[in-house]
């Protein structure tokens, strides 16, 4: 049986290699509200965070904005 912790190193490592993280601040209660209407879409919270910024930047990017 793999070894619990070795599989959340390569995990964490994985993600300090491939991923830029930062940090979004929403007021009180809004997290679990956007965090709903991103799961009734069928997508993680970030999934969905992460679509609206590239369909804004894209948007922008394309001169319709």
């Amino acid at each position: 049986m793999p070894d619990p912790k070795k599989i959340q190193e390569s995990k964490n490592r994985y993600n300090k290699e491939k991923l830029d993280r930062f940090l979004v601040s929403v007021p009180k209660g809004q997290k679990a509200e956007i965090q709903a209407y991103a799961k009734a879409q069928g997508k993680s919270l970030n999934a969905y965070i992460v679509e609206l910024i590239r369909a804004d930047m894209d948007k922008s990017i394309s001169g319709l904005d």
